[in-house]
């Protein structure tokens, strides 16, 4: 049976664990990947700021943003990756990760 976005757990990055997972999802799109080093930069520095969607423990989704506070005034935010499994698109799981 195919997964329904509701059975999906949405959670933020724990630890270097959830990182082969995140890594084969985005590098999956990008005709050259990124170093380890890009990756740890951003989950590093902002870790409150990555999350997953794991479908039964597997990360199918992930969004990695950073903020930085911008001279004229408010903190800004950015989606610096967003990936979604190629199989489980078109479900709302990126907005999901969005939210």
């Amino acid at each position: 049976a195919m997964a329904t976005v509701t059975e999906l757990e949405y959670r933020v990055y724990r630890d270097e664990g959830d990182l082969p997972g995140i890594i084969a999802l985005i590098s999956a799109d990008l005709s050259e990947p990124y170093s380890i080093f890009t990756y740890r930069y951003f989950v590093h520095q902002w870790p409150e700021l990555s999350f997953v969607a794991l479908d039964a423990g597997r990360i199918v989704g992930v969004i990695i943003c950073k903020s930085e506070e911008h001279k004229t005034g408010p903190i800004r935010g950015y989606v610096a990756m967003l990936a979604v499994d190629k199989a489980l698109r078109k479900r709302g799981i990126g907005r999901g990760l969005i939210r």
